[in-house]
């Protein structure tokens, strides 16, 4: 019996000191230290320092200190000579993440949002002006372009959809302006929803306890291989640990898009969904899952793959449809003149559909409506009360005027001092609008005509 627990305690002892001595010859990269410490050393050249800066002109009281003499002679003093010195550069910082050797980088769009001059600071101190490529407003994302003597160093875009929860990984940023800065954490949820403002949701975050503060916007979030899978975009102010990144698969595509035209072109089916409830499966008697197909617009790409009210879409290249959400999230992943298989539900057979996705026309000008003449048939379909200016048919989501609140119905009378009496005169006028300016319409609706201010981004 003593010579059993004298092996006994001699075994535990023996695997205490084994443990010991284990972990003080164990390399620190086992623990995370080193390998933290090399991504940083690898990726930490490719992330920016971004200073937005808004020039604020301001007016102030210039004159004699005469009452009357300011009265009649007030005006000498208000040009511009005397006023140079009241512009008022308001500034910004944020991050960057270099993409490529020629000096393209991914940022968020709210780091840059009404800049008119962006400067970027690079790890040896180089500061170098960019220039805006591309953004989405939508997206929270933007492109800009920097022009260097020498190659850039880059990091290279991982998968994202290979993310898994518990998984190390490394924010790297330029918080508070105070420069780059590391910190590590781990992916504490994948898919996650929020809503920053009040018409202004994202979608499929990664939630991360890696510190982001204020100024790690637009900076890499960087897994274990040092490969950006995400870009840093949003705290949770009165929480702690909770950060959020956009997926750099949801960017991929963006990127794409940005680089090559300039804005985002968004695949569209031209068809309308819904989530197959158990009320509507027992109705019509389908399965419980994939999303019913309750329009098909003509010459669409879903018209093209002959696909008709009624038809349940059960997957996308093999990948399963649940609900509308699905289908949308799936459908934001490619790109125009993408292609795709449907597996599709028709009257109890399956079947296979192949389709080519097109650019929304809707999307095609900067308001993102579609609009007609006030024609007798158009007065009676919507019930107009005026018999001139352009009413609104279509109104593609998340452009201008969808976020301005206007409705298929609505009519324009006026863009700005011109008036707008035929779809032409419509046409032309937002042919010459740019991106980054306000415009004023004065709207009918019902009875009613009101002017409304519309940012275009």
């Amino acid at each position: 019996m003593n010579m059993l627990k004298q092996i006994s305690i001699f075994f535990i002892f023996s695997l205490f000191f084994s443990f010991v001595a284990a972990s003080n010859a164990a390399p620190a990269e086992l623990f995370g230290t080193n390998l933290i410490a090399d991504i940083a050393d690898r990726v930490s050249p490719a992330v920016v320092a971004i200073e937005s800066v808004h020039y604020v002109r301001t007016r102030r009281a210039v004159g004699t200190g005469d009452p009357m003499l300011d009265r009649l002679f007030g005006h000498l003093f208000a040009d511009d000579f005397s006023g140079h010195n009241n512009v008022i550069p308001k500034k910004g910082s944020g991050s960057g993440v270099i993409i490529s050797v020629d000096g393209h980088l991914l940022t968020n769009e709210h780091v840059i949002n009404g800049a008119d001059e962006i400067l970027v600071k690079l790890s040896d101190n180089k500061t170098l002006k960019a220039k805006v490529v591309g953004k989405d407003p939508q997206t929270d994302l933007a492109v800009l372009k920097i022009d260097s003597e020498t190659s850039l160093p880059f990091v290279p875009i991982g998968d994202s959809s290979k993310n898994r929860v518990g998984e190390w990984v490394i924010a790297i940023g330029n918080p508070f302006g105070l420069g780059i800065t590391v910190t590590a954490g781990v992916i504490s949820a994948i898919n996650r929803d929020i809503s920053v403002e009040k018409d202004r949701a994202f979608r499929d975050l990664i939630q991360t306890d890696a510190s982001i503060n204020p100024g790690n916007s637009g900076g890499a979030l960087v897994n274990s291989r040092g490969e950006l899978v995400g870009v840093n975009t949003a705290i949770i102010p009165y929480g702690q640990g909770i950060g959020f990144a956009i997926p750099v698969n949801r960017a991929k595509r963006i990127i794409g898009d940005l680089i090559e035209y300039g804005r985002v072109k968004k695949a569209f089916a031209g068809v309308s969904v819904q989530t197959v409830t158990q009320e509507l499966a027992a109705y019509f008697n389908i399965p419980n899952e994939g999303v019913l197909v309750t329009e098909v617009i003509k010459d669409s790409a879903a018209g093209k793959a002959n696909l008709v009210p009624g038809d349940v879409i059960l997957e996308i290249d093999s990948r399963k449809i649940a609900s509308n959400d699905d289908f949308q999230k799936i459908l934001d992943e490619y790109r125009v003149n993408d292609k795709a298989v449907l597996t599709v539900l028709r009257k109890g057979k399956k079947g296979r559909r192949e389709i080519e996705f097109k650019e929304n026309p809707l999307s095609k000008n900067v308001l993102g409506i579609s609009v007609s003449d006030c024609t007798d048939k158009n007065i009676k379909r919507y019930g107009l009360y005026v018999d001139r200016g352009c009413v609104i048919t279509g109104i593609a989501k998340g452009y201008p005027a969808d976020r301005a609140g206007l409705e298929p119905g609505d009519v324009i009378l006026q863009i700005n001092n011109e008036l707008v009496l035929k779809e032409k005169d419509f046409n032309k006028i937002i042919k010459d609008l740019s991106e980054d300016t306000q415009i004023i319409l004065r709207v009918v609706r019902g009875r009613r005509s009101t002017l409304l201010l519309i940012k275009i981004e």
